[in-house]
């Protein structure tokens, strides 16, 4: 999970579908794959749903807002090769520890990739193929509930994810070392840039 970014602008609204109302939303579904994904309606919530994105939305600000802490700190105190650096190394190892202590599956993902470690869980392929910015939520048959909440590209994130003219030659030196198949550049702010994506198991 090494999409390297100073800063990251967060949807905030998220929708999904908890095991129990699987039933009485069945119609407001569409079939995505042989896996048992389906899309899910997001005009409601109930109690329990609620539940279950709030713990969604947890995590995912816990990321975000860890790892944008540690990459501006190391571009402020050592430039924006430091923090290709800190991406590479600590973004996976954030990304264990929130799904740890909130008991979910969390990643980045996106349409151009930087690494391939993040390749997008099989329910997530139809966002990433669609390139819709607008959050997404999916459940499988056994009440696991799994949203998409797109990434936008502010200003600072140029350096490491802009033009050729906006990316220092030393970050396009450390990105061609780090990630020699890196697709995750041309971008302008207001671009999307990705997704992150939770999965959250139905309560016991």
């Amino acid at each position: 999970m090494h999409h390297t970014c100073a800063t990251i602008l967060l949807a905030t609204t998220m929708l999904m579908l908890p095991a129990c109302e699987r039933a009485g939303t069945q119609a407001n579904q569409t079939d995505l794959s042989d896996a048992g994904w389906v899309r899910v309606d997001l005009e409601s919530l109930s109690a329990a749903q609620a539940t279950q994105r709030e713990q969604a939305i947890t995590a995912r600000d816990q990321l975000a807002q860890t790892l944008k802490g540690e990459l501006v700190s190391a571009i402020t105190s050592e430039g924006p090769v430091h923090a290709i650096d800190v991406c590479h190394t600590r973004a996976p190892e954030i990304a264990a520890e929130v799904a740890l202590s909130n008991g979910v599956q969390i990643g980045r993902t996106s349409h151009r990739m930087r690494n391939a470690e993040n390749t997008a869980p099989d329910w997530m392929q139809p966002v990433v193929d669609e390139q819709d910015p607008t959050p997404h939520a999916f459940a499988d048959g056994e009440g696991t509930l799994a949203f998409a909440y797109p990434i936008i590209l502010e200003g600072a994130c140029i350096v490491c994810h802009g033009s050729n003219e906006q990316v220092p030659a030393p970050v396009r030196e450390a990105i061609d070392q780090r990630y020699p198949d890196d697709r995750a550049t041309g971008f302008a702010p207001g671009d999307l840039r990705g997704w992150f994506w939770v999965q959250v198991p139905p309560e016991n």
